[in-house]
């Protein structure tokens, strides 16, 4: 018989991975993990009793049942995300090591029923749900957005409307900007946050469905895309991009 427990999940991910070198890499794994590891003692969170998938670039955890997300998720939120800030900024600190590459993380946060049993992994769509949020194109435009940001956070509804919404703790509710992700044929409505910015300040973009599940294109007309980062407009028609810019848009 199948059996569920109901868990908190934390998953996360360095921004632009494969770009880096070999040595390079190396040096931003450990620092993944010393930076998880570290804001997880800082609070006094169980680390050793968490379940682990690691992926190279990213790191996903499932806490343990005690002490429970009424406990875990606000912890998680305001005194471990502040002490993970604290820790990617003094390993980002240490340029003069020869292998040095700054790291930014996307994190993500969940809640829900979980299999713990499967012959490879966390089968269900409870595990599946935070990697596509970390992953999804929100929180890359919060990074892409907040270049002095080392780490935005993305949330999934449940945690939001169950453990957040609900105060009182931080961030606050408002802090959050609710965004629309679509990945792989599923979509979740989802919360950013990215400490010390406005992330209403920013047009987080809806992630694209998978293009197996993308309608046609029409055979004619023009569609634009508005994209505040780069001021411009990129204008779509029947397969020609062409991109303007308008230097009266610049930001003063």
């Amino acid at each position: 018989m199948v059996t569920h427990d109901y868990r908190v999940l934390l998953t996360a991910d360095i921004e632009n991975y494969g770009g880096r070198t070999d040595a390079q890499q190396r040096t931003l794994q450990a620092g993944l993990i010393s930076a998880i590891e570290t804001a997880a003692d800082r609070v006094q969170l169980d680390r050793e009793s968490w379940s682990r998938q690691v992926g190279g670039d990213s790191l996903t955890v499932v806490l343990p049942a005690e002490p429970g997300p009424l406990v875990t998720i606000p912890l998680l939120l305001d005194q471990f995300l502040t002490e993970l800030d604290v820790a990617i900024a003094e390993h980002n600190s240490r340029r003069a090591d020869p292998t040095w590459a700054r790291m930014r993380i996307r994190l993500a946060v969940h809640v829900g029923p979980l299999q713990l049993d499967g012959a490879a992994g966390w089968p269900g769509q409870h595990a599946v749900q935070p990697a596509r949020l970390r992953d999804s194109a929100p929180i890359r435009t919060a990074l892409d957005t907040f270049r002095d940001a080392d780490l935005a956070l993305i949330i999934s509804r449940e945690v939001f409307r169950d453990y957040v919404s609900q105060g009182p703790g931080r961030p606050r509710p408002s802090e959050f900007l609710e965004v629309a992700v679509a990945e792989k044929k599923q979509e979740y409505p989802a919360y950013l946050y990215v400490p010390h910015f406005d992330v209403h300040g920013m047009e987080a973009p809806e992630s694209s469905p998978s293009s197996n599940n993308a309608p046609s294109p029409p055979p004619s007309g023009i569609g634009s895309i508005k994209n505040r980062v780069k001021r411009g407009d990129i204008h779509i028609a029947q397969g020609d991009i062409n991109v303007t810019y308008d230097p009266k848009r610049r930001k003063k």
